[in-house]
């Protein structure tokens, strides 16, 4: 499929795919731009109409998580194979160490079985959105939408909406925004920050154009560090890049189609830090 044939609207933007069947993958980030102009993060989840399997993986042996509740249950009591706050992302760009918030216990324990899983890897670097966000965990293979499948249809409650911010180099979670009022993640996808640093006045502005209240830590982050304040309370921050932003900075200058899909594939791969 031709990629500049896709309908992209995003902030993170959806891409469908035809592969024997007809697949839908799941979000690339269907995207809405904000009332700033940038893109707002939204996945949608689309399904093919044969029914997820229950119980059992009978080929890795792990659950198929059916529900919300149940992947919860089952991610509360998991016990990760090595570190418990960091992973690396490697890519042809080079590594970049990510450190989890112990404060968004749910998304750092999914974020770590998918790890463990190797869920990420082979996925993509599949959209950059100059300026704003790099969003990786998805890919156009077939393979995916079955490995998918195999982990379960689920989606995480939000963690720390009121203190987790979206700095620069904050790591964070893509959600839909239709039919999604509890503002429940994306358990596949995630994206991590860019930004710029905003005035004071330009802060007050995005306040009153969005009717919301930045306090003083805020301003002060994004007027000396910089991120996507119109992001704060809509998505769960739960990590943040310790090591790795100027390969971030490469990543995201490179060419995009329409769609803000790479034109070459970036390849991640996801290790426990302590696995490097």
């Amino acid at each position: 499929m031709n990629r500049n044939q896709s309908n992209f609207r995003i902030s993170i933007s959806i891409k469908s795919l035809f592969v024997g069947l007809t697949f839908f993958l799941f979000g690339a980030c269907d995207s809405v731009s904000d009332k700033t102009g940038e893109k707002a993060v939204q996945t949608e989840s689309s399904k093919s109409a044969k029914a997820e399997p229950e119980g059992e993986s009978v080929s890795t042996g792990f659950p198929i998580f059916k529900n919300d509740l149940e992947a919860e249950s089952f991610l509360k009591s998991y016990q990760p194979k090595g570190s418990s706050n960091k992973v690396v992302i490697e890519s042809d760009y080079g590594e970049i160490v990510i450190e989890l918030f112990a404060n968004t216990p749910l998304h750092r324990k999914n974020f770590l079985y998918l790890v463990d899983r190797a869920y990420f890897n082979g996925t993509w670097f599949h959209r950059i959105s100059a300026g704003h966000v790099v969003q990786a965990g998805n890919n156009d293979e077939q393979e995916l939408v079955q490995l998918r499948r195999s982990i379960g249809d689920y989606r995480l409650k939000p963690e720390a909406l009121e203190e987790n911010y979206h700095q620069y180099g904050a790591v964070a979670m893509a959600r839909s925004y239709s039919h999604n009022p509890e503002k429940k993640s994306d358990p596949f996808e995630f994206y991590i920050c860019m930004g710029k640093k905003y005035s004071a006045g330009q802060l007050k502005a995005m306040e009153e154009e969005y009717q919301i209240s930045l306090n003083s830590d805020q301003k002060r982050i994004y007027q000396e560090i910089g991120g996507s304040p119109h992001l704060d309370g809509q998505h769960t921050v739960f990590g943040k890049v310790i090591k790795g932003m100027e390969v971030l900075e490469e990543i995201s200058k490179v060419e995009t189609d329409e769609g803000e899909w790479p034109l070459e594939n970036i390849v991640i791969k996801i290790r426990n830090y302590q696995d490097r």
